[in-house]
């Protein structure tokens, strides 16, 4: 089975260069990868290189590829089971207590900033408020 190109792509076109095959497309709005050009990377690597590029993590993974199928899966029970079991590990992944603390530090170190920020602004606004008095 080859990898598919899903929702959570953003476009960043890292998977581009790193394809062997060059089964990834782009259509002028949307990624996607021809299933009859991809081979997983099993010619060359022992992970599929638009998978190990890719920032979202979840932008290119296993699975269909054929917008044709893909609309076929969706009025079927496979498709609504793969998506419920998707959206399962998306969800227990967030609420996961021992997840990697990465965002949590970024949000701390980005909302200091900020409040650092405002603050600097907020104390510059009213020294020029108190000047032009």
């Amino acid at each position: 089975m080859s990898y598919t190109i899903t929702s959570q792509c953003i476009g960043c076109n890292h998977c581009l260069p790193v394809c062997s095959t060059g089964a990834i497309q782009y259509d002028g709005t949307h990624h996607w990868i021809d299933p009859n050009r991809c081979n997983n990377c099993a010619d060359s690597y022992s992970v599929a290189q638009c998978a190990a590029t890719c920032p979202t993590n979840y932008g290119c993974v296993p699975g269909t590829t054929s917008v044709v199928t893909h609309r076929a899966l969706f009025h079927s029970d496979e498709y609504w089971r793969k998506w419920f079991a998707t959206y399962e590990r998306l969800v227990c992944h967030l609420h996961d207590p021992n997840h990697s603390p990465y965002w949590q530090n970024w949000f701390d170190r980005y909302s200091e900033r900020l409040s650092t920020l405002l603050s600097h602004h907020s104390g510059t606004r009213n020294a020029n408020l108190h000047l032009s008095r």
